[in-house]
């Protein structure tokens, strides 16, 4: 049987591919002729482009629709000795590469030459720690600690009514003339001007606060009368913390209580205050007051220069305050005196060594990536 091709079938879409192309190739001309706007490109309306048609026996078949594509060849990649011939003179004429980058250089922004990482420096600015002198500086914090204890015994003791307002007046005023005159004799001891207070002055002060506190202790009384117990205590418990974690350790002020020392002893007054208020009569409320003032806002500057004067007599202050607070809650409760007890040893001894034995792994990193840090000299007249 003879074959004999005709219009319909492949001939036929064979055509219609051959027109598309037809179209597609003048209105690529169509659109390099008006972007280069060159005369000499011929566009559809002067010489239309025909695709070329076979003559094989299908007719109008595109002539190498079936011949086998060929093979890709693999593309090279352009590098810089395709394109450039680097001569010995360019080389030389190339500057070295200087860490600056105020200036133009002909290395990239991120280039670092092979001596980047000799100015590597690891712990430079590491301290290392002796444990007889963590321990030592340990002690403000349990003299802190301590002396709260203390507070808290104070008032549960009047709360109860084992200790008077009368006997509590007495006694912390005697204290608090034995504590002035033994700060006049270390300020005697110092002789420096910038760590002397105006005895007069404070004095003054001293009863004008105990005047005006003395007038508002009926009001004080009965501030939170309409408050419930379980809010005042745990109102009391978070003020303490606060005054634990806001507390000025330092040694360095001995004269005024400033940020953010004066938000401890703002805390640890309004903690009195609320604790004041669950007393029954106006004088256990003055007692207990004036308690705290001086606990909280006097004794801890004492014990500051103590610490100053002598490291010493601040351990024996350490002691004598942590066995205070731990016999006062023998009779109020065993297992808070035994909290208390192996806290504070757990502070003083404990806390030292585990900082000794992590600051082995202890790894700080300098080099030429930190930022500098400009040196600023001030002149004073």
């Amino acid at each position: 049987m003879k074959i004999v091709p005709t219009r319909i079938g492949v001939p036929f879409l064979s055509r219609r591919r051959d027109n598309q192309q037809e179209a597609a190739a003048r209105e690529g001309i169509r659109k390099t002729a008006s972007n280069t706007s060159d005369p000499t490109i011929a566009t559809d309306s002067d010489t239309p482009t025909v695709a070329p048609k076979s003559s094989s026996l299908f007719g109008t078949l595109p002539r190498d629709m079936f011949r086998k594509p060929a093979a890709s060849q693999p593309t090279q990649p352009t590098t810089a000795s395709s394109t450039q011939t680097v001569t010995p003179a360019l080389v030389q004429a190339r500057k070295p590469w200087r860490k600056l980058l105020y200036i133009k250089q002909d290395y990239a922004d991120d280039y670092v030459d092979d001596t980047f990482l000799m100015e590597l420096q690891k712990n430079t600015n590491v301290r290392m720690y002796d444990y007889s002198t963590v321990v030592q500086q340990t002690t403000v914090v349990t003299q802190h600690l301590s002396s709260i204890m203390v507070f808290l015994a104070v008032f549960i003791n009047l709360r109860r009514g084992s200790l008077t307002g009368e006997a509590l007046v007495w006694g912390s005023t005697t204290l608090t003339m034995v504590g002035f005159g033994f700060w006049g004799l270390l300020n005697y001891s110092l002789r420096t001007p910038e760590q002397r207070v105006e005895r007069w002055n404070l004095i003054k002060g001293a009863v004008f606060f105990t005047l005006l506190l003395f007038g508002l202790s009926p009001i004080l009384r009965t501030l939170t009368e309409d408050t419930s117990s379980d809010t005042i205590w745990a109102m009391t418990v978070m003020l303490f913390f606060g005054n634990l974690a806001f507390h000025d350790y330092s040694t360095g002020n001995l004269t005024n209580i400033r940020f953010p020392g004066s938000v401890s002893l703002n805390a640890a007054v309004l903690a009195g205050v609320l604790l004041a208020s669950r007393l029954d009569s106006n004088m256990c409320v003055f007692a207990f007051l004036s308690f705290a003032l001086e606990w909280f806002a006097l004794f801890p500057i004492m014990r500051r220069y103590l610490k100053r004067i002598s490291a010493k007599a601040s351990m024996i202050m350490t002691l004598v305050l942590a066995l205070l607070a731990w016999v006062l809650f023998l009779d109020i409760s065993q297992a808070v005196a035994m909290i208390h007890v192996l806290g504070t040893l757990f502070i003083t001894f404990g806390c030292p060594l585990w900082l000794i034995w992590i600051q082995r792994y202890k790894n700080e990193i300098h080099g030429p990536w930190d930022e500098a840090r400009p040196i600023v000299h001030r002149y004073f007249r």
